[in-house]
């Protein structure tokens, strides 16, 4: 697991995935995790509308980051628009 700090965003990956947290106007995160490599094959989005801190948000993206997803064909050849 390795952390990326962007103006404004965080980014939690390993060699498969990554989680983008994104830090709300009005307080709170989202965040999304993607195939790595990859910004349109989006697996999950979480949204936490609470003021929680970085830290608890990184946390959570570390969470989401070891979810693992079963598939027959392992998202190879995975589009959200047929699915």
């Amino acid at each position: 697991m390795n952390l990326k700090f962007n103006n404004e965003s965080i980014i939690v990956y390993d060699d498969t995935y990554e989680v983008h947290i994104q830090k709300k106007i009005f307080g709170g995160y989202t965040l999304k995790k993607y195939l790595k490599d990859s910004i349109f094959d989006i697996l999950e989005t979480r949204d936490i509308r609470v003021d929680i801190s970085q830290e608890e948000a990184i946390e959570l993206g570390k969470e989401l980051l070891g979810k693992v997803y079963r598939s027959k064909n392992s998202f190879k050849n995975f589009n959200p628009i047929i699915t």
